[in-house]
């Protein structure tokens, strides 16, 4: 794990996740961004990359905090049939008579991006400048 809760909390200044729910969703982060590493933090964070990997270990936790109820379904679990669907700025209603619930994901780089996209990109903003992405043999 990439970050801690003091870390979290102090440091980067989070306030959205609890504390009792923290270690798992920094763990989740540690793991995406140890895979988009390829292998690079296996041995421990380069100590002139550490703020940075920190800081995206915090800012990806939150993400996948903040976006759970949509990626496993629940916050649309019963929410009725979908009423309308459009792909520019990805967007799905679902419709329950006369309730409705909107799911909409966040526009990053001029596009429409899913989850997976929003989590790419904040790892790319944050280690992008550091080499531990680059994808070539060393």
């Amino acid at each position: 794990m990439f970050a801690d809760y003091n870390y979290y909390t102090n440091d980067y200044g989070g306030n959205t996740i609890p504390e009792s729910d923290f270690p798992n969703y920094s763990e989740k982060a540690s793991d995406r961004i140890a895979a988009a590493a390829f292998g690079r933090l296996d041995n421990g964070v380069p100590e002139e990359h550490e703020d940075k990997v920190k800081h995206c270990c915090c800012e990806l936790a939150e993400s996948l905090y903040t976006y759970a109820p949509i990626a496993d379904g629940s916050a649309i679990a019963g929410a009725g049939t979908i009423a309308s669907e459009t792909n520019g700025k990805y967007s799905v209603s679902y419709q329950s008579g006369k309730d409705q619930v909107s799911v909409i994901s966040t526009r990053l780089h001029g596009g429409s991006s899913g989850l997976e996209d929003i989590y790419s990109s904040i790892i790319r903003r944050h280690l992008s400048r550091t080499g531990l992405l680059y994808r070539g043999v060393e």
